[in-house]
């Protein structure tokens, strides 16, 4: 049973939470950088806003999976190497997109390679090629949404007023524009809130319902009831986003889904809010277990208590990173 006052502080610590994560899409809407704005010097935006806390919660994640490992298995000669790599996700993908961050986790690696063969811990490879994979590149995903870079060579008359500019653009010849679509706040909405609801929904009914174990090896307290109840609470969370952006337009219709400029059918964006709201949602609770089965392995409880009740940054995102990576799949068949 879950205490009174555990509870409320998983309540409360969960709302604010969820309110930054609101912060982060409201910024996507109401601070873009237009191409065409009247004032081009002007790169700080919302997006670039966003990839600053992104990339802060990269370096986060990364020092407490290598405080769960352990310094026996990652020990410091490797420091450097997650402190450049945990700095240098965000600058890699603003200059060259994800194939940046691809290449920059190779480098990383080599440089593991040679700090391993120096020091004779070569035996530690797997463990930092884990960090770079999880949480470094399924983490990155949200980069991947934030920025929203169309990889068309033509982009329609109706999408071409709404394209943005980003800092880098201003360090290229001609101010180049980086076909940076109006996408990144509706790629957010859709991972935090498939996801907050899934947790939430699976929370609760597993509390209040629970009979069942789901995977009693690697979290005892899941239950099958509350899996259940987490789909219905992602196919809600869909739903909801999908209310917000493309059925009342709340923030304007270029931010959408629906909107001409795109040329989706009604088909492609029902399947893609259902396969978000359904998958999306397993997805989420499949990184949940696999977080759990690192913790049990690493013989800890949280990865740290930087979110109190939540744990830490990996205890919170574990399910958020790899909706992320799913969303990102489905959103390359948009961009």
């Amino acid at each position: 049973m879950v205490s009174k006052k555990s509870l409320i502080n998983r309540i409360w610590v969960g709302a604010l939470i969820f309110i930054a994560m609101i912060g982060m899409i409201l910024i996507n809407v109401f601070f873009p950088n237009y191409a065409d704005s009247p004032n081009p010097t002007n790169f700080i935006s919302g997006r670039a806003v966003n990839s600053v806390i992104i990339s802060a919660l990269i370096l986060l994640s990364i020092i407490e999976m290598r405080r769960a490992l352990g310094k026996e298995r990652v020990p410091d000669c490797f420091s450097w190497l997650v402190w450049a790599y945990g700095f240098g996700l965000g600058p890699a993908y603003s200059l060259f997109g994800y194939t940046g961050i691809i290449f920059f986790s190779m480098l990383i690696f080599i440089g593991a390679v040679a700090t391993s063969l120096i020091h004779n811990r070569v035996d530690s490879l797997i463990y930092v090629a884990f960090m770079l994979v999880y949480p470094g590149l399924f983490m990155a995903t949200l980069l991947y949404l934030n920025r929203s870079a169309s990889t068309s060579a033509t982009i329609s008359p109706e999408m071409a007023k709404y394209l943005e500019n980003d800092i880098w653009s201003f360090l290229t010849p001609n101010h180049r524009v980086s076909n940076l679509l109006p996408l990144n706040a509706i790629g957010l909405a859709l991972v935090f809130a498939v996801s907050t609801f899934t947790d939430a929904f699976a929370f609760f009914v597993g509390v209040l319902f629970g009979k069942h174990q789901l995977c009693p090896n690697i979290s005892p307290k899941k239950t099958i009831e509350g899996s259940i109840g987490g789909i219905f609470g992602g196919l809600i969370g869909s739903a909801l986003v999908f209310f917000l952006f493309d059925y009342f337009h709340l923030f304007g219709k270029q931010f959408g889904l629906c909107f001409d400029g795109l040329g989706l059918s009604v088909a492609h964006i029902a399947v893609t809010y259902v396969l978000i709201g359904l998958i999306g949602s397993l997805v989420t609770q499949m990184g949940d277990l696999i977080a759990s089965q690192v913790k049990r392995y690493c013989g800890i409880k949280d990865y740290s208590r930087m979110l109190g009740e939540h744990g830490g940054i990996m205890d919170r995102f574990d399910g958020i990173m790899l909706n992320a990576v799913f969303v990102s799949f489905m959103f390359m068949f948009i961009f």
